[in-house]
């Protein structure tokens, strides 16, 4: 008896590369800024504030003085699925543990004269988290039990006000990321009528490994009643060249059965393979019928189509690698939100529709990708005697729609997901 490898690549394979996609496609982190997520990030041509560094740099040369930015966002998710047959079968239900995620934001802002400014921005663009409740029982453990992806970005903008109304702006990107996953390797069980036992966990790793891109944004304000802005962030690729992968075999207490499995496991090895983060366009208008208030509608657009396949590479076990499909397609994303500046303090709300990039073949327990919508309250303060501290709070509710698999799931693996998310998050900020 022997333990088929191509299995275990398979799995091996799922557990590295998915993360990467589902992070950015289903939970990429938008919440980079207080005031920006007070508006549902409609923030384009009239962000105001430091995290203009993340949303449109052109806009730095308008910002007053030097101001330095901190804050942070609480991120809750809650995932369950419901299956049908023939696989994983009707009646069977199962439960993500509740997620709780905290990416930082940090960003410093100054001029160099009057027509020159630059940003330098730290932030969390991108993450995920999966941990499945009663990982040796869970029905989709072959594919994932657990999976986190972190992710550390550093940026520098410079930008230039060309004309009052005109300015641009470019900068450069290194994005860090590390992965760590977890699925469980299963074998049938001879004269077990079809029975199947955990035979072995496997667990990928990788350290914090830099990728490169760059940015570019434009900012027009043609008259005071109206603004627009522009930016496009590149593609980066971390192309992951140290990744561990070790298999760790778990005892079913038949001898004759677990030698066949000890010989067949593969031996803990080195991995490779590339995490490819998607370019990202946005371009939005805003308009202030009076000086208290600001509209700002914005339209977004994320090339996942560039993940058709990704492939995974042992150079000590060649005949393990394989190939993943997920023909991701690009999708859009709308938002409008609007700002109220009152005397003592500004308030804020909007909504905006996220599209999903996974096509139902590639829906999993890893990703559950599906459209989103989502609606948030903001508040600001300007703190102090002179005005110089900003404080901004939000709460984002967002309502993933049920997404079911019809059938089609690549690995055979079919039902209905249901996911909520919840964000709130605060900012401060010091000017002089």
């Amino acid at each position: 008896m022997r333990l088929h490898r191509f299995a275990l690549a398979a799995a091996c394979a799922a557990a590295l590369f998915l993360p990467a996609l589902a992070h950015a496609a289903g939970y990429g982190v938008y919440e980079q800024g207080a005031s920006a997520l007070g508006m549902a990030g409609a923030i384009t041509a009239s962000i105001h504030d430091p995290a203009a560094e993340f949303y449109n740099p052109a806009v730095l040369p308008s910002l007053e003085g030097r101001s330095l930015y901190v804050g942070g966002t609480w991120l809750s998710t809650r995932v369950s699925f419901a299956g049908v047959g023939p696989s994983p079968g009707y009646g069977v239900t199962e439960s993500m543990k509740n997620g709780n995620f905290f990416p930082p934001t940090v960003y410093w802002t100054n001029h160099l004269n009057k027509k020159w400014a630059y940003g330098v921005g730290v932030n969390a663009p991108f993450g995920l988290g999966v941990d499945w409740q009663n990982p040796s029982t869970f029905t989709g453990r072959t594919r994932v039990t657990k999976a986190n992806l972190s992710t550390i970005n550093a940026n520098l903008s410079l930008a230039w006000q060309m004309a009052p109304t005109f300015s641009v702006g470019a900068g450069f990107d290194a994005l860090f990321a590390s992965v760590e996953l977890n699925n469980t390797i299963t074998q049938v069980v001879p004269g077990g009528g079809g029975a199947t036992a955990n035979v072995a966990n496997a667990k990928l790793k990788s350290d914090l490994t830099p990728g490169y891109g760059m940015n570019a944004a434009i900012s027009w304000k043609p008259d005071p009643a109206w603004k627009f802005g522009a930016y496009y962030r590149s593609k980066v690729d971390v192309k992951v060249d140290k990744g561990k992968a070790t298999f760790t075999q778990i005892p079913t207490g038949d001898a004759s059965f677990d030698a066949a499995v000890k010989a067949g496991l593969p031996a803990n090895q080195g991995a490779t393979t590339t995490l490819h983060f998607p370019a990202m366009w946005s371009a939005g208008a805003a308009w202030s019928p009076d000086p208290s208030w600001t509209w700002e509608a914005d339209f977004g657009w994320t090339q996942w189509s560039a993940f058709d396949k990704l492939a995974l590479t042992f150079p000590s076990q060649t005949s393990l690698n394989t190939d993943i499909v997920e023909d991701y397609k690009d999708c859009f994303r709308v938002s409008v939100g609007a700002e109220h500046r009152m005397p003592k303090y500004t308030y804020r709300f909007g909504y905006y529709f996220d599209e999903a990039a996974a096509p139902t073949q590639s829906v999993t327990p890893l990703l559950p990708d599906a459209n989103r919508h989502g609606a948030t309250l903001g508040l600001g303060w300007n703190l102090g005697a002179q005005k110089r501290w900003t404080l901004d709070m939000y709460e984002m509710a967002l309502f993933v729609e049920d997404r079911s698999t019809e059938g089609k799931n690549r690995d055979h693996y079919d039902g209905t997901y249901k996911s909520y998310i919840n964000a709130a998050g605060a900012g401060l900020a010091y000017h002089w």
